[in-house]
């Protein structure tokens, strides 16, 4: 295992300091990579403007070879996401759609989307969250580095919708530490051991906690749950019946940066 950097980031880590960390990280596990196993992303979408952002994203993953299994839970595809996924297809990444009602749970969705794999790892994007070109091989990497059940990414960046705010929080709370073992990892980040998540019941059937049934399935079964950085990887806290200012102050205390809109760097990709 390469990393020992858990001892030696922490709260005072500046940015230019987490990425060059990262990057050198990067560096070192993909020299040890000859071949990467085979990834299936698990994709289920209520949101037809998120999907196009999110297919977009796929279409700029550094990752060689994988494959999508998209859910439409109770959506269509228009013209453009058509366009997008015969780019994709272009680029050897095969989509496979499926339909599902609207009123089939979540769980339900990607688990079945999950047992129609064969791939060696299953990875899971949420649609309106927002990924980084690096994002689905830096997890390969570490999956392969430490040899976890579980990968997935700390809760690094926070885009605040309602306020056009982008938060750092790194290094300082139970969800913002990176490169070690855990039980949490953000949900719209996780890839795991196809063999691992069967085992575990996939994601379960119901309406929500599916990510939590997942990785306490995992470690039910003494598998391992790896955190590496959150750099790559925005997670959107969007709009809600009861915006206010006040939602936010959990995400807002203790924030190293903060930026109007998105984060911008080379790491998190194109402009969103």
């Amino acid at each position: 295992m390469t990393s020992g950097l858990s001892k030696t980031l922490n709260k005072f880590t500046t940015f230019s300091q987490e990425i060059a960390s990262l990057e050198t990280l990067r560096k070192a596990r993909r020299s040890k990579i000859k071949k990467y196993p085979t990834l299936s992303v698990l994709v289920s979408t209520i949101r037809p403007k998120d999907l196009t952002s999110l297919l977009s994203q796929l279409l700029q993953q550094s990752l060689p070879s994988f494959e999508v299994r998209l859910g439409l839970h109770g959506v269509d595809l228009d013209s453009t996401h058509k366009k997008q996924i015969s780019a994709l297809n272009r680029r050897k990444v095969k989509v496979f759609i499926e339909k599902f009602d609207a009123d089939k749970t979540l769980g339900t969705v990607l688990s079945q989307l999950a047992s129609k794999s064969n791939s060696d790892f299953i990875a899971k994007m949420d649609d309106d969250d927002f990924y980084g070109p690096e994002h689905l091989r830096d997890l390969l990497d570490a999956a392969i580095d430490t040899g976890a059940e579980v990968v997935g990414r700390a809760m690094n960046y926070i885009y605040l919708e309602p306020l056009d705010l982008t938060l750092r929080k790194f290094g300082g709370g139970s969800m913002q530490t990176v490169e070690h073992f855990s039980d949490w990892i953000c949900g719209g980040t996780i890839l795991a051991k196809r063999t691992s998540a069967q085992a575990a019941g996939w994601f379960g059937d119901g309406k929500s906690a599916v990510d939590h049934f997942l990785l306490s399935g995992v470690t039910n079964n003494g598998g391992k749950i790896w955190r590496t950085f959150g750099a790559g990887y925005i997670y959107r806290r969007g709009f809600t019946p009861h915006t206010y200012v006040t939602n936010y102050s959990k995400y807002l205390n203790n924030a190293n940066d903060k930026v109007v809109g998105l984060w911008t760097h080379p790491i998190f990709g194109e402009d969103k």
